[in-house]
């Protein structure tokens, strides 16, 4: 049986134990198993992957192999270019638009092995938290969040180890969580974005998807490092973000936040307080804030909806302008805010995130803390068609604002934020424990992550169809 994450899968091919045109056969087939129910995948690239794989085997059969993601399979956002394949961001708008080469997170991928098996399904122009028509792994009634629904749910599937998502609001965190899997936002320009197409340029960014931090460590040292197509990309030399792995967490402050990153679901709740306790009893120090930063009285999404609406427009308005039929109708409906937009509210909106910035550096000094934990998504997957979410004591979120309330500050701040699965709720749909570091602190991120995964075993679950299917070919 091939193994699930990236570093199981790269010890086996290692060993001997398949190659990596086994690899990607399996891939095929376990897309082709369960695809028909999720929907993940909008196109597939099996002959070049099969001809990748066999290069990767013939490098590792000659000692010259890449590292850890030679013969690794993956998949793509399809709002992220891709050479000779068509990249439409979901949407007719932009049918028959082929790059004429890869955006650099996925020539960075392809130089270190990895094998790129298709695009995955988005939201539209990742604007959007349903990606419809794609569906939850673990119950095909709801949805897997989005924008990068495709990528979560093609991981949660297990039909590749990795996939490729952005991050302008929530978009690769309330996926993985609702999925069941881990992701990682890293700081803002650490990975380049060139190739991507732009929501927000001032908050988007580009991130690994997969089941465990390590997988998400061993991805971004492929991914990270400066770009000269993408003048938003940090100098900052790139580094390796597996060196605190199996560190221990004792003596490092957590700050558990509560206030506005509350959930009033209870099974939530009950999963994140389980999950501190974890930490804690790892040798963490956990340490309670009464609230979140606020600026003027205000959180980060009521001035921040005014740039999540400019900055769309800005990319989309000749476009918009021409073809406005063809966009979907919620799209529309937020390009349609943009336009409503004065160039007044997005300067407020920018100047408002600069106070925020140093409220949220002060909160880390003021408390002396290394990291935050916080709810991922303060809710599990609602049912398809669900427009809100109703708590046991009356109080009613909608699905865009629950879905992005505790991951959007950190889009702000451009902080590193990772999501690792921690709990499920009756349904038996997951919930995620989001872990946001300080500026560049990755590394840091990581190794709590991975700690917290050492200590339990919610992210070795896996959805039960998959497990039906996997003991049906054993």
């Amino acid at each position: 049986m091939i193994p699930t994450t990236i570093a199981a899968t790269a010890t086996g091919l290692d060993r001997g134990d398949f190659s990596a045109r086994e690899v990607v056969e399996e891939t095929f087939r376990r897309i082709d198993h369960s695809d028909d129910r999720i929907r993940a995948w909008l196109r597939l690239c099996p002959e070049r992957a099969l001809e990748e794989a066999d290069a990767s085997d013939a490098r590792r059969a000659a000692g010259q192999r890449l590292g850890a993601l030679d013969g690794i399979p993956f998949g793509i956002k399809d709002i992220i270019d891709t050479e000779g394949v068509e990249t439409t961001c979901a949407s007719d708008v932009l049918a028959g638009n082929v790059p004429a080469e890869d955006a650099t997170a996925v020539a960075r991928l392809r130089a270190a092995g990895a094998i790129a098996v298709g695009k995955v399904n988005t939201h539209a122009f990742a604007y959007g938290v349903v990606s419809p028509p794609t569906r939850n792994p673990w119950h095909a009634g709801h949805i897997p969040s989005g924008s990068s629904g495709g990528s979560g749910a093609a991981v949660a599937a297990t039909h590749v180890p990795l996939t490729l998502g952005t991050d302008t609001g929530c978009s690769i965190r309330a996926p993985a969580a609702l999925c069941g899997i881990s992701g990682l936002k890293p700081t803002f320009g650490r990975v380049p974005k060139d190739g991507v197409a732009v929501l927000c340029w001032s908050l988007d960014h580009v991130g690994p998807m997969c089941w465990t931090a390590e997988d998400a460590a061993i991805a971004l040292n492929a991914l990270a490092g400066r770009s000269l197509r993408d003048p938003t990309s940090s100098r900052r030399p790139s580094e390796d973000f597996t060196r605190e792995l199996g560190q221990s967490i004792a003596g490092l402050r957590i700050g558990v936040p509560g206030g506005y990153f509350t959930s009033h679901f209870p099974a939530v709740t009950a999963a994140i307080e389980t999950a501190a306790e974890t930490l804690d009893r790892l040798g963490a120090t956990l340490c309670p804030i009464a609230t979140a930063p606020t600026v003027g009285g205000l959180t980060p999404h009521v001035p921040g909806l005014a740039i999540h609406f400019s900055e769309p427009l800005a990319w989309h308005a000749n476009r918009f302008s021409r073809q406005r039929g063809d966009y979907p109708g919620d799209v529309a409906t937020f390009l349609q805010h943009g336009a409503a937009m004065l160039a007044t509210d997005y300067i407020n909106a920018r100047r408002y995130r600069s106070r925020f910035n140093l409220e949220m550096q002060r909160l880390y000094e003021r408390h002396q803390i290394d990291l935050l934990i916080t709810p991922t998504v303060p809710v599990t997957a609602g049912a398809v068609d669900q427009e809100d979410y109703r708590s046991a004591d009356g109080l009613v979120e909608d699905l865009v604002w629950a879905s992005v309330r505790c991951a959007f500050p950190f889009n702000m701040t451009g902080q590193p934020a990772l999501t690792v699965p921690c709990g499920f709720d009756d349904a038996g749909l997951p919930i995620g424990l989001q872990i946001a570091g300080r500026p560049w602190a990755e590394a840091t991120v990581l190794r709590v992550g991975h700690a917290f995964q050492h200590a339990t075993d919610w992210h070795t679950r896996r959805p039960p169809t998959v497990e039906s299917a996997a003991a049906r070919s054993a």
